[in-house]
């Protein structure tokens, strides 16, 4: 029991601080899933945690605001992105408060004691998964000083830099959070944060670009799908949402969880939309189906490239005629195929143009292009000398120069897709397509093509079938806010409101 009143007694402040260069936009400025899995370990092991996302505020007002926390110890989330911001992070707090301890995870404690060869103001790296290790190191720092047994720890010894072996969790699901629970911890956490979920942990794939080998060594473990539902009811009763997005690293790669998951999902009623991340190569007739019939309006799929050298680099194989048969029974779905592609390799004028043609003739709808990156641990940056990783820079490019010569390429052949239009009119005329990513796709084109009544049409006749769905409903308060009728406007707002309260 005085263990237990002990943990009570001491506040633990997490804290997050996206990139604030380059690497900076709205989904960097997230807070990680994982880290929201760490306030809620703590937390249930009686320490007193919250969670402050930073990633919006000024540098100048940095030190006044961590110097208002108060906090026992800090834990620091860090990919090789916003690496600098929190190196930086953590030198205030040494500053601020010197004897207080702060504790390093996320993807880029990969390099270890290298971390704390170079921040003395680091006290404790943890490799791997930090929910146990992060209980363990703050019961170890108030009472005994006893870290010799903790899995994936990183620490200053009498004898230099001790790491001990990182080990992945048995299971997941003990550590898993609903958005009620965690979110009254949170400080500037955006509600769309919590509508970004992880289902899985690891890959089964290994390509050489991925540090998710590093990470979790290529085992994938799931969460259950009732938790995950679970999860989804909470969070439309928490934030009132109607979208997410789910960014597991291969959300295809166990075919059964996918059934087992849409099935659910369907069989709810939520009326969630939502997009996914799976592999090209995965997705067929059966899957296609079961995703656009549970509510997904979108997968997106890392092509990276169609060069056979190439794809050697990268550790891919994926043939062009197999993408192209994926996006195909996507669209007849009318799910919106998305392509992640990668430039910057040193490639040859003619490959590039022979992926910057696929890009647009492919019959993507959506795609981004991104040059290729070094990241710790993964296989491409395995003869990168390890100081490189610790230069004042956010991105380490694979070749800059061929990153810089083609990304005017790659940015024209997107804006060119866009201009392509969507579905085509077999595909959106498909009458035994009844689920709501095809009637939305439905309802975005007779608005292109204006025909507003068509459209209204298809959303009053969907409130009708289906009373609970609030897409319709959502949809037609924007529309008659167009037209400019204003009382129905407001009559269709609340109604959406009461719908997702």
């Amino acid at each position: 029991m005085s263990k237990i009143v002990r943990r009570h007694s001491k506040k633990i402040a997490l804290l997050y601080r996206g990139p604030q260069g380059v690497g900076r936009d709205e989904f960097t400025s997230f807070v990680p899933a994982g880290f929201f899995n760490i306030l809620k370990s703590l937390r249930d092991a009686g320490y007193r945690a919250r969670l402050y996302n930073l990633s919006a505020m000024p540098s100048k007002y940095l030190k006044k605001a961590l110097a208002e926390i108060e906090a026992n110890a800090f834990f620091l989330s860090a990919f090789y992105g916003n690496h600098l911001e929190a190196a930086a992070l953590a030198a205030l707090l040494k500053k601020i408060s010197p004897q207080t301890a702060v504790v390093l995870g996320g993807p880029f404690t990969v390099l270890g004691g290298e971390i704390l060869k170079r921040f003395q103001s680091i006290d404790f790296v943890v490799q791997g998964e930090g929910e146990e290790a992060g209980v363990a190191i703050l019961d170890a720092l108030f009472s005994d000083g006893n870290f010799s047994d903790i899995a994936g720890l990183c620490r200053r010894s009498g004898t230099g830099i001790e790491c001990q072996p990182a080990r992945l969790l048995e299971d997941i699901d003990r550590f898993f959070y609903l958005p009620s629970e965690i979110l009254p911890y949170c400080e500037e956490v955006a509600p769309d944060n919590l509508a970004v979920l992880i289902s899985s942990r690891g890959c089964p794939y290994r390509c050489a670009f991925c540090s998710s080998t590093a990470l979790w060594k290529n085992k994938l473990r799931h969460h259950s799908v009732s938790l995950l539902i679970d999860y989804l009811k909470d969070l439309r009763k928490t934030t009132g949402a109607v979208y997410f997005s789910l960014r597991d690293e291969n959300f295809l790669a166990a075919r059964h969880q996918v059934r087992d998951f849409t099935r659910r999902l369907s069989e709810e009623n939520l009326f969630y939309l939502f997009n996914v991340q799976g592999s090209a190569g995965l997705v067929d007739e059966e899957c296609a189906a079961w995703l656009a019939s549970a509510g997904c309006d979108q997968l997106q799929m890392g092509v990276e490239t169609v060069s056979p050298r190439l794809q050697q680099l990268l550790h891919k194989e994926q043939r062009p005629a197999k993408i192209r048969q994926s996006i195909d029974l996507l669209r007849r779905q009318l799910i919106r195929p998305f392509g992640y592609f990668i430039y910057g390799m040193g490639e040859t004028p003619e490959e590039a143009a022979e992926n910057s043609s696929f890009l647009q003739a492919s019959g993507l709808l959506d795609a981004v292009a991104a040059p290729l990156v070094h990241y710790p641990g993964t296989a491409l940056s395995s003869s990168v000398p390890v100081d490189s990783f610790f230069s004042k820079r956010e991105i380490l490019y694979f070749d800059e120069a061929s990153s810089q010569k083609y990304r005017a390429l790659y940015r024209k052949s997107i804006r060119l897709l866009g201009q392509n239009g969507g579905f085509r009119d077999h595909e959106l005329g498909n009458a035994a397509l009844t689920h709501l990513p095809a009637t939305l796709a439905r309802f975005a084109d007779f608005l292109t093509n204006g025909q507003e009544g068509e459209a209204e049409k298809l959303l009053l006749d969907l409130t009708t079938r289906q009373p609970r769905n609030p897409w319709p409903v959502i949809l037609l308060g924007d529309l008659y806010e167009e037209r400019g009728e204003l009382r129905k406007a407001v009559q269709y707002r609340r109604a959406a409101k009461k719908l997702v309260a």
